[in-house]
């Protein structure tokens, strides 16, 4: 039986795939994949990946693809709020938009000046309650579980101001900020031509957020291929990403 160090190990969750980084292991990264790509797929996945290994001390740190994640804005609350009212106004503004089914839905309140919008990220709590219960039995004590674009959004530029496209095979997250505060997001499947969808989504997006962002847009790529910056689109800056990277290993390299 293998032993972990203390804050030992990453996990990685995308369609049909996991990867987990483990330094003090050989070989330090592992992908398993499964055709089943909804997320109650990944967990046979990832118990067997963590099965005979021991854990006193360790930390786990979950990074979970977009494609597994639902964002919101909220109105202005325009007042101070407590948790407990942040969080009733996001749920209530992800119950607007998605009905009853986002009763099932663990939520999470990133906290804004009252004259902007709460930014809520929403996973299904079933799955996450599960896969708590999976490290857990597998002796994990200390557990992160966050969306991509939590960990994603620490290689924005210091003074970021614009739009912020994060691209996944299959998926685009797009989000406007200034300030130290989101306007804006929206989100859509893409396929590889994911350039030209990102350049109309903007444009579209453009019109409808308040205040206009500026034009800038940063591009971060996980897994996406490479796509040649339209030459009409100068503002357009592509962030470092790993090129050899693909699938849940690049989001791993987040």
């Amino acid at each position: 039986m293998s032993r972990w160090s203390a804050k030992s190990v990453r996990i990685a969750l995308a369609p049909g795939e996991i990867a987990l980084k483990r330094p003090d292991a050989a070989p330090a990264e592992r992908v398993l994949q499964t055709p089943d790509r909804s997320l109650a797929g990944l967990l046979p996945l990832l118990d067997g990946a963590l099965a005979g290994a021991e854990c006193r001390t360790c930390d786990a740190d979950v990074v979970v693809s977009q494609h597994f994640v639902r964002h919101v804005l909220t109105p202005p609350p325009r007042k101070a709020l407590s948790r407990e009212e942040e969080r009733a106004l996001v749920s209530g503004s992800f119950e607007a938009i998605y009905g009853e089914i986002s009763g099932g839905w663990r939520v999470d309140v990133v906290s804004q000046p009252p004259d902007f919008g709460l930014m809520g990220a929403a996973m299904d709590a079933g799955f996450l309650d599960q896969l708590e219960t999976l490290l857990a039995r597998h002796t994990v004590r200390r557990i992160s579980i966050r969306p991509l674009a939590s960990a994603a959004a620490r290689r924005l530029p210091r003074h970021y101001a614009g739009w912020w496209a994060l691209v996944e095979p299959g998926w685009l997250s797009l989000f406007a900020g200034s300030g130290g505060v989101w306007h804006h997001l929206t989100a859509q499947p893409v396929g590889a031509d994911w350039a030209d969808t990102l350049r109309e989504l903007v444009a579209r997006e453009s019109e409808l957020a308040s205040p206009t962002p500026p034009p800038a847009v940063w591009v971060q790529l996980v897994g996406a291929r490479a796509a040649a910056t339209p030459a009409d689109e100068p503002s357009w800056t592509v962030l470092p990403y790993d090129r050899d990277a693909q699938g849940a290993l690049a989001l791993l390299q987040v």
